[in-house]
């Protein structure tokens, strides 16, 4: 997920990885500085998600996120202008996994990821 701030173009991104029967799960933030959308941000976080399970030889991925608009591009593979260079890389790293695919959740489902971003783009400043 991504908390975007529209005064200085900031983003907070994260990720939490749930691997299949175990009840762990691996968490993570990043900061983006010169983001130009939510869309964007959005679309960095999916970028990190799998550079992340991409580390932690993930072979089988089913990537969830609150945005409708990107999980659409994602599978359509008709990336919006805005977001052209960011959807290839999400393209290659795809190609790293044995399966992958992009489903839509409501935001009501992706809280956790939700309060993780929120509180990296709080403290990017802090």
């Amino acid at each position: 997920d991504a908390a975007w701030r529209i005064s200085d173009k900031a983003a907070g991104c994260s990720w939490i990885l749930h691997k299949s029967g175990e009840r762990d799960t691996i968490s993570g933030t990043s900061t983006e500085l010169c983001v130009a959308s939510p869309l964007m941000a959005e679309a960095l976080a999916v970028r990190e998600a799998l550079l992340h399970a991409k580390a932690g030889r993930l072979s089988n991925i089913c990537l969830k996120s609150d945005n409708q608009v990107l999980v659409k591009a994602l599978n359509s593979k008709q990336h919006p202008v805005e977001l052209y260079g960011i959807n290839l890389d999400i393209e290659k790293l795809s190609s790293s996994f044995s399966s992958i695919t992009f489903a839509y959740v409501p935001r009501t489902l992706n809280s956790a990821a939700d309060a993780l971003a929120k509180t990296a783009l709080y403290y990017l400043n802090a």
